[in-house]
């Protein structure tokens, strides 16, 4: 696969970071890894990278739930999950609900809320992020990277 190909192909994995590809792709043999190999390198850069960098990484994703007008600052990827969670048909106290915890989140961490919503309803990630103000920014922010590896995770299995 060609350095544009591989780009293409695994650089959404991270939300509008295919520097984490392009780093894979110069670094490793990658033509004999496994998809999974490729995002196991990717997953390890990622957790080597120094703190600026990962909270770069984490600025990238955008507030969940936003308004339709909105969404065209989304990524297919992030459209499509939000989408999956019902988070694109929110009432609107639900919405307002949301934007009030999302708020209070940014001002609590100084980054979005981060969660894998595959596999979740809006109840769920309404419980997710009330139980999860109550961290503290260090586990918050070990906990979103962390999140981040799961949406990549799922990302690949949606490239198959």
């Amino acid at each position: 696969m060609e350095r544009e190909k591989f780009i293409k192909h695994y650089g959404s994995l991270y939300e509008n970071s295919s520097h984490i590809a392009l780093a894979i792709y110069e670094a490793y043999s990658w033509d004999t890894l496994s998809p999974l190999e490729i995002l196991s390198l990717m997953r390890n850069y990622v957790n080597k990278m120094d703190q600026e960098s990962k909270m770069k990484l984490i600025l990238e994703h955008p507030e969940l739930g936003i308004k339709k007008e909105q969404k065209k600052n989304l990524t297919a990827h992030s459209k499509k999950e939000q989408n999956r969670a019902g988070l694109d048909s929110l009432s609107s106290s639900e919405y307002n609900l949301l934007s009030r915890l999302n708020k209070e989140y940014m001002i609590k961490f100084k980054f979005p809320f981060i969660i894998a919503v595959s596999g979740l309803n809006k109840e769920e990630v309404f419980r997710n992020i009330k139980a999860r103000l109550e961290n503290s920014v260090e586990i918050e922010f070990n906990t979103a990277i962390e999140e981040i590896h799961k949406i990549a995770e799922i990302r690949l299995k949606d490239l198959d």
